[in-house]
């Protein structure tokens, strides 16, 4: 069902990431995830649902999610092949790793068509993520210390009599 993968890296455009090994990604970047599937049946609109995270004993967790509609063309006798495709946008992980995702090696990427969840494709291991909330965090906690010491010493040095 996965039929390409590629990349929108922000002032590079879109890359298509090697077959072998995992697909790197950062903060601001873009995951175009392209199906094809064999379809039979009236015209109709499907929602294609794109989701990146982790696969587990309770099944997917997803992190990063996107929906992209997926019309069907009308082909009541014989099956043809639509193509479609979802673009996940990727969102670092806020404060404190708080929404988005963090960086890690062991994401998943999980595709379906939502109105019929049987069609489906998984690929576990694919995704890694890199960048993320430490240069974000360093900056925040840096700022905050600055405004908290002001805070203390600026009382200090007017009971002092120092103006």
């Amino acid at each position: 069902m996965i039929s390409d993968l590629q990349v929108f890296r922000p002032g590079v455009g879109w890359l298509v990431p090697l077959q072998e090994g995992k697909v790197v990604l950062a903060p601001g970047e873009i995951l175009r995830v392209s199906i094809a599937v064999p379809y039979i049946g009236p015209e109709y609109e499907f929602t294609l649902y794109g989701s990146i995270g982790q696969k587990g004993l309770l099944g997917f967790d997803e992190i990063l999610v996107a929906r992209a509609s997926l019309p069907c063309p009308n082909s009541l006798e014989t099956f043809t092949t639509v193509l479609g495709s979802v673009d996940i946008e990727i969102i670092g992980a806020g404060m404190l790793g708080i929404g988005g995702i963090s960086p890690g090696t062991d994401y998943d990427l999980y595709v379906k068509i939502e109105e019929k969840p049987e069609v489906m494709a998984e690929i576990e291991d694919v995704i890694e993520i890199v960048g993320g909330t430490s240069s974000d965090m360093t900056g925040m906690l840096g700022m905050v210390m600055m405004m908290g010491m002001l805070g203390m010493v600026m009382p200090m040095m007017t009971e002092e009599g120092i103006e």
